[in-house]
């Protein structure tokens, strides 16, 4: 009797264990539907942030992707990314010289968005106003500001 109590506790340990593990290493889909998208030509470039750390500089992202946009094409897939917190910023590079160009007081002269469709007022958004939580499949809308 005692022996079946250990062998069940041990079953169980094992198999709290292994869906644990199965559920930290899965990974997801991220697509990104890019609305407003006013000209066809150039790349859309898309951060993804996994902290507050950086957010939104380029440069900084975790990972960095570049799309060139075909049509109106707006649907955007990022693939592999681990369950998690992140928050997205992206860019529509219309002349593709690789970067974000800006004015004078630093504001962006080419259409960019950022996840929960923040609009910044007087200072690039925080982490916070960005986050979302990914934990299956999911597909998320950023409305280009010009």
């Amino acid at each position: 009797m005692m022996q079946n109590k250990s062998f069940i506790k041990i079953l169980f340990s094992i198999a709290v264990t292994a869906l644990s593990i199965s559920s930290i290493a899965q990974n997801h889909t991220l697509t990104v539907k890019v609305a407003n998208i006013k000209k066809s030509q150039g790349t859309i470039e898309i951060g993804i942030y996994k902290d507050k750390k950086g957010f939104p500089d380029e440069g900084k992202q975790q990972k960095q992707y570049f799309f060139k946009l075909n049509g109106l094409t707006n649907l955007f897939k990022l693939e592999n990314i681990p369950t998690g917190e992140y928050a997205v910023a992206l860019y529509h590079d219309q002349n593709t010289d690789g970067k974000c160009n800006k004015n004078l007081i630093g504001i962006p002269k080419e259409p960019y968005g950022f996840s929960q469709n923040f609009k910044p007022r007087f200072s690039a958004p925080d982490f916070e106003d960005c986050k979302f939580y990914l934990n299956s499949d999911t597909t998320i809308i950023i409305k280009l500001l010009h």
